[in-house]
C-alpha cells in the first residue's frame, strides 16, 4: 500500500513539476498578456500626460519615498515598459521582454497605494510568472514564416506553467473567500448598487423588477461566490475542467457587462490558455468537398485554430458521405451535425461558448 502511495504521489510530482510539454500554446498565451500589459501600460501614460505626475500630489507609497522617481524618470520608466511589452508581443527576447514589462509594472504599481487595484496586480504578476516559462517558442512575429519553432524545440519543461494555473486558481479563491467573508457582498447589496450605478439598459419592465429585486441581488451574490469556489477547484480535475473553463467564460462576459473591472474579464479568460491541452493537431476535421458548409468551415477553421488542434483534411472512404463534416476528438470518438459542431466548439477558442448548449442539444436529439 505504502509503494502505491509513494507511486502515486511521484506520478503526481512528475506531472506537476517535471513534466516537458509542447509550448506552443504558451506562445499565444504570451501575445494576450502582452497586449493587456501594454494596454495597462498605455493607461498610465494617458493619466500622466492628461493628470499630471502623481507624485507631485497626494500618494501613499508602498516603497521608501527615495525611491519614487523623478517626473521625468516616471515618464521614461513607462516608456521602457511599453517597449517592452510591445518586444514580447512580437518575439523579440520575448521571455526578458516580459519580464522587463511585468517587473516595471510591478514596480510602478508600488509607487502609490492608491492606484492599486487587484486586476492590476493580478495582470502584471501573471505576467512575470509567464517570463519563466518557455513561451518564446511560438508567435514570433518578428519573424519570417514560420513563427514557431519546430516541434522538438519546442517541447520544453512547463514547471512555471504550474505556477501560473496555481496562481489563476488562487485569484478565484481569494476572491470567493473576500466576497462570503463580506457581509455586504454575501447579502448582495455590493451586486445591488453596482447594477444601479453602472448598467444602463433599457429593459423590459419586469425584468427590471426581477433585477432591481434585493432577493435577486442576495442570490446572484451567493451564485457568483459559489462560481469562483468552482471554477478556483474545478479547473483542476480532467471530469470538471472543460465545464469550469465554459462558466468561466461567461461568468467574465456577465462581468463585463455588468461591471468596470477594467481588463480583468479579458485577463482571466486569456489566463485559462495555461489550461489547455498543449500538444497539436489531436483532432480531426474532415469535411466533404462537395458540400458548401464543409468548404467554408474547412477554409474557417485554420484561422480560428489558434491553439492548432485540429488537422483539417478531406473527407476519406471510411465514412458514408452523408454529413457535412466529421469531428473526430482526442479520445477518437467521430461525430457529425450537432455533434460535430459540439467537438469543433469544444477545440476553438472562438466558438467555445456555444460548447454546452450544443452538448446539451446534441444529447437531448440523441
Amino acid at each position: 500500500m505504502s509503494d502505491t502511495a509513494s507511486a502515486a504521489r511521484g506520478d503526481l510530482w512528475g506531472r506537476l513539476f517535471t513534466e516537458e510539454r509542447d509550448a506552443y500554446v504558451l506562445g499565444l498565451l504570451r501575445l494576450a498578456l502582452s497586449v493587456l500589459v501594454l494596454l495597462n501600460g498605455g493607461r498610465l501614460i494617458l493619466q500622466l500626460y492628461r493628470g499630471g505626475y502623481f507624485g507631485d500630489f497626494f500618494h501613499i507609497s508602498m516603497v521608501p519615498e527615495s525611491w519614487l522617481p523623478s517626473s521625468s524618470g516616471y515618464a521614461f520608466i513607462l516608456g521602457v515598459q511599453a517597449l517592452a511589452a510591445l518586444c514580447a508581443f512580437l518575439g523579440i527576447w520575448p521571455r526578458e521582454a516580459l519580464f522587463t514589462a511585468s517587473t516595471l509594472g510591478l514596480f510602478v504599481l508600488a509607487l502609490d497605494r492608491l492606484q492599486y487595484h487587484n486586476n492590476r496586480y493580478a495582470l502584471l504578476l501573471l505576467a512575470f510568472l509567464l517570463s519563466f516559462a518557455p513561451c518564446d517558442r511560438s508567435f514570433l512575429i518578428a519573424r519570417r514564416k514560420p513563427h514557431a519553432l519546430p516541434e522538438p524545440e519546442r517541447v520544453a519543461p512547463t514547471f512555471a506553467r504550474r505556477l501560473f494555473q496555481i496562481q489563476v486558481s488562487l485569484v478565484y479563491l481569494g476572491s470567493a473567500c473576500g466576497k462570503l467573508l463580506d457581509p455586504d457582498w454575501r447579502g448582495g447589496q455590493v451586486l445591488f448598487v453596482r447594477w444601479a450605478t453602472h448598467v444602463d439598459v433599457t429593459l423590459p419592465h419586469l425584468l427590471t423588477l426581477v433585477l432591481s429585486s434585493t432577493l435577486f441581488a442576495s442570490l446572484a451574490a451567493k451564485a457568483a461566490i459559489s462560481t469562483e469556489f468552482f471554477i478556483a477547484l474545478g479547473l483542476w480535475f480532467p471530469r470538471t475542467r472543460r465545464l469550469a473553463l465554459w462558466v468561466g467564460v461567461w461568468f467574465h462576459i456577465s462581468i463585463e457587462v455588468s461591471a468596470h473591472v477594467e481588463l480583468f474579464s479579458w485577463l482571466m479568460v486569456a489566463a485559462y490558455l495555461a489550461f489547455v491541452t498543449p500538444e497539436l493537431h489531436e483532432r480531426r476535421f474532415e469535411y466533404d468537398a462537395r458540400s458548401a458548409l464543409g468548404r467554408t468551415l474547412a477554409r474557417a477553421l485554420p484561422w480560428l485554430d489558434w491553439c492548432a488542434r485540429f488537422e483539417v483534411v478531406p473527407l476519406g472512404q471510411s465514412y458514408p458521405v452523408s454529413a457535412s463534416f466529421y469531428v473526430t476528438d482526442r479520445a477518437g470518438h467521430t461525430a457529425h451535425g450537432v455533434r460535430g459542431a459540439a467537438l469543433l466548439a469544444q477545440g476553438i477558442p472562438a466558438l467555445f461558448p456555444l460548447w454546452a448548449p450544443l452538448a446539451l442539444l446534441a444529447k437531448a436529439r440523441r
